[in-house]
């Protein structure tokens, strides 16, 4: 502060903001939240995340997708609302062990899996398209042609996973037979 007073540099009255520091929360103040969190375990704040949830608007959890951590992501990549799903994928803090899992998630939106699939970027990782053909809810048209490019070993192990429609399973067989015999 010295330093920058002897040059005429005046410090703000107000520290400037941080945006590592967790957002704040509607209806409660930063030092509370701060302070709940210091006491409170992960599991505690986890679920006073996803009770707050509920009270939040739309460009409110948009904010936190964006801007949130991973668990705020994981809890806001299965929210019905499109904008707040498709927000999550646009987080610059989005890596590729994060796509995987929403990728082998059943229970997120069909538009989630389609973009995962249509991006070059996420795609270029094996284990995300194998984690999209083997996720039952994946539109057949995009499982198929990411089969294409699984190895012969994951080829045969879709030919008898119950839990991929039938029609992957009859193409991974098809497939796989082409492969064998060749």
């Amino acid at each position: 502060r010295e330093f920058f007073v002897k040059r005429g540099i005046q410090p703000s009255a107000t520290p400037s903001p941080d945006f590592e520091e967790p957002l704040p929360v509607p209806g409660q103040s930063v030092e509370e939240e701060l302070g709940a969190a210091d006491g409170a375990t992960t599991e505690e704040k986890q679920l006073s995340f996803q009770e707050r949830l509920a009270t939040m608007t739309v460009p409110e959890k948009m904010k936190y997708a964006t801007k949130g951590t991973r668990e705020h992501r994981s809890i806001l990549i299965r929210d019905p609302n499109r904008l707040v799903s498709s927000a999550v994928l646009s987080c610059p803090k989005v890596n590729d062990a994060e796509v995987e899992a929403y990728a082998k998630m059943g229970n997120v939106p069909e538009e989630i899996l389609r973009t995962i699939a249509m991006s070059r970027a996420w795609t270029k990782n094996y284990s995300v398209v194998l984690a999209l053909v083997k996720n039952s809810k994946t539109p057949v048209a995009l499982t198929l042609n990411l089969m294409n490019r699984l190895v012969e070993g994951d080829i045969k192990k879709l030919t008898t996973d119950r839990n991929v429609p039938e029609a992957i399973r009859v193409a991974a067989r098809k497939k796989y037979v082409k492969e064998k015999h060749g």
